[in-house]
């Protein structure tokens, strides 16, 4: 925010319509408060923006002790700015990797906010009673957050490289994970896929996975031409070290084996996984006979930690498993 925002800023803000839904600011509006606020330490360290649209101001939104707000010119309500402008927020605040839940509130007589602050993710948490400055008496509001978690998992990340297509798997792919996990080499290698493998199975694995809080990301692995080939995952593994434990996953059809598509797959899907997440540390399992899987995990530099005996449903007897972990390091926000 500069100061040749001052105008529009000001002539917002003198709207009695907006100014009534905020719980700090004078009213009538004074100008030397207005520009106060352009000049505290987050409007100058960028935690407070404004909300530009199509180089005309619309509003402003700010950061500030973990606190979302915002506030919109009367002529841009009812457009999805707002819920677009909190999303943004939502990303910059999250790039600090200490940063665990960012918070919200508004008036109970404000609906809009509520579905604003609902659409992108905020859940209710509880019911405040403050003073409302411009009002001039105490008012009810809820109280809503987020979690990184949370905001994580509704994400509609797309990673895109030379040949592959890497973004969500959704219920709708259930008939191409039938053809492509129906195969008696990946079940020899995946602790979570049977063998045979029928479109009642994929679909119940999609379910139990993509509506469970906490089951972490799941991606599907497509060329450029949308077929495809294999599915990545992170998060809580029953086959990693500690049941809490964050965990990896991945498999490649046995028709595109040997091409290098995991080694081009993996690396930037748990690179953008582990900071959306700010994962410490990333667990893996992978059979005593997965060697093209121990050499990529290797160079992805996990860390070979424990061994124990395993029974998948596409061997007769047991296999060594082997466990490994990975040490993940992120760089503060500044």
């Amino acid at each position: 925010m500069c100061q040749d925002d001052f105008g529009a800023f000001h002539a917002m803000m003198s709207d009695f319509g907006v100014v009534k839904m905020t719980m700090s600011w004078p009213w009538p509006a004074e100008p030397d408060f207005t520009r106060a606020c352009m000049n505290t330490p987050e409007a100058k360290s960028g935690a407070s923006m404004v909300i530009d649209c199509g180089g005309a101001f619309a509003g402003q939104i700010f950061l500030k002790n973990g606190e979302i707000g915002y506030m919109l010119a009367r002529a841009y309500w009812g457009r999805g700015i707002a819920t677009w402008a909190v999303r943004e927020m939502l990303a910059y605040g999250f790039t600090d990797p200490d940063t665990k839940v960012i918070t919200a509130g508004t008036w109970d007589d404000n609906p809009a906010s509520m579905s604003v602050l609902r659409k992108c993710g905020f859940e209710k948490t509880g019911e405040s009673t403050l003073f409302c400055r411009p009002r001039g008496y105490e008012l009810n509001g809820p109280d809503y957050a987020i979690t990184r978690a949370n905001w994580a998992d509704s994400l509609r990340f797309r990673i895109e490289t030379k040949r592959l297509i890497i973004e969500p798997l959704s219920l709708d792919d259930a008939a191409e994970l039938t053809d492509l996990m129906d195969d008696s080499e990946i079940a020899r290698m995946m602790g979570s896929f049977v063998s045979p493998f029928h479109i009642e199975d994929a679909r119940k694995w999609l379910r139990e996975r993509l509506h469970s809080r906490n089951s972490g990301r799941f991606a599907k692995v497509s060329l450029h031409d949308g077929s495809l080939i294999g599915y990545l995952r992170l998060g809580v593994g029953r086959l990693a070290a500690h049941d809490e434990d964050i965990s990896l996953g991945y498999a490649i059809g046995s028709a595109n084996t040997g091409q290098g598509y995991a080694s081009e797959a993996v690396p930037p899907f748990l690179a953008q996984s582990v900071a959306d997440y700010a994962h410490e540390q990333v667990s893996a399992a992978v059979m005593s006979d997965n060697t093209a899987s121990i050499r990529l995990l290797t160079k992805l530099g996990f860390k070979k930690i424990d061994e124990r005996m395993y029974l998948v449903s596409g061997r007769l007897e047991k296999t060594p498993l082997f466990l490994y972990r990975l040490a993940c390091t992120h760089r503060t926000a500044s």
